[in-house]
């Protein structure tokens, strides 16, 4: 029960590695309020955590849209009246189309939900914590892609860049308040929107030689790593980059 008694806000805690830090976070001892675009997915995973006797709120918001934001920061304060703990997870994932062929619309988009939604969020409970004196904990998910750039991926890869530069920007900031920014670099990690993919064979092969502990991870294992970051434990941890891939960007693959 390293959560006991916080209450935590997960953007897009409705799905994949959102999902499962929620759940953990729960069974932690963390009230947790799933900010989620996709309502039935929230409430889904709202059920799985009052299923283990967990405490949480289902509020639908788009991250990239500041009046939604406001919402959801409001909403927080009237059931729970604070704020400890916020994981900046929500955004689009996956492929954005050759550099040349990108239209600029992707491009926004993905911007405005990746990037500009860490800002939003981040900001409104920020001022949260410092208006009522919270040493709280603010956890960006970032990706491999934070470091290295992948074919096809410009816009996503552009925004996760920026995710890390912003952390350490908070966390300079924030410092003096007692707030810990920090950010978990995600590698392959199994989540339903890639299941099929993952479990091809040519891939399920490739993935086996690039990741030094030979499978993709799960959005377990990027829970144990996000509770560390969320904990009182992490007094001294700040501005930091967590890598939760398995090895691969250790590994240099010239075979």
């Amino acid at each position: 029960m390293r959560l006991k008694d916080k209450i935590a806000i997960g953007t897009g805690g409705g799905r994949g590695i959102g999902r499962g830090i929620a759940i953990r976070f729960a069974a932690e001892g963390a009230s947790v309020v799933l900010a989620q675009r996709n309502r039935p997915s929230a409430e889904a995973t709202a059920s799985e955590i009052r299923s283990i006797g967990g405490e949480t709120l289902v509020v639908p918001t788009d991250v990239s849209q500041k009046p939604q934001v406001d919402a959801l920061i409001q909403t927080t304060l009237d059931r729970y009246k604070r704020i400890d703990i916020l994981v900046n997870n929500a955004g689009i994932a996956g492929g954005n189309g050759p550099f040349l062929e990108l239209p600029f619309e992707t491009w926004e988009q993905i911007i405005a939900v990746n990037l500009t939604g860490m800002f939003l969020c981040g900001q409104a409970a920020a001022r949260v914590m410092v208006a009522q004196g919270i040493q709280g904990r603010i956890i960006n998910i970032g990706s491999i892609n934070s470091f290295a750039a992948e074919k096809e991926a410009a816009a996503y890869a552009t925004t996760k860049v920026g995710i890390l530069l912003l952390t350490k920007a908070m966390a300079v900031e924030l410092a003096e308040h007692g707030i810990a920014v920090n950010c978990l670099g995600v590698g392959p990690v199994w989540v339903d929107r890639n299941a099929d993919l993952f479990g091809s064979d040519p891939l399920r092969t490739v993935l086996a030689k690039s990741i030094p502990v030979g499978r993709p991870g799960d959005p377990e294992e990027v829970a144990a790593a996000a509770v560390f970051f969320a904990s009182d434990e992490c007094t001294f941890v700040t501005g930091a980059e967590l890598l939760v891939d398995g090895g691969y960007l250790a590994y240099n693959r010239f075979d």
